[in-house]
């Protein structure tokens, strides 16, 4: 088999894909925003290290942290088939 037989399928861009995009970018701030307004957008992590942890390796805890943070907030949403977010 060579490169050249492949078939490649070849992606085509949906005629509404720029408004459907910043639709939901829209609605994902929107979401974010309400959550950061009513103060629940803060992780609080308790640990017995005096000196607490290395802000050189902080990424490594807090960006799953954030991750499953977000992923609770969207299911929420998702989960709720009336949303106000149309999504």
């Amino acid at each position: 088999m060579r490169y050249e037989d492949l078939i490649f399928k070849i992606p085509q861009e949906s005629p509404t894909y720029k408004d459907d995009s910043e639709f939901v970018i829209r609605q994902m701030t929107a979401i974010l925003d309400a959550r950061r307004s009513v103060g629940d957008n803060k992780i609080i992590i308790n640990t017995n290290l005096k000196m607490g942890l290395p802000l050189e390796n902080i990424n490594k805890i807090a960006g799953p942290m954030i991750e499953a943070w977000a992923g609770e907030v969207f299911a929420g949403i998702r989960d709720n088939s009336d949303n106000e977010y149309q999504l």
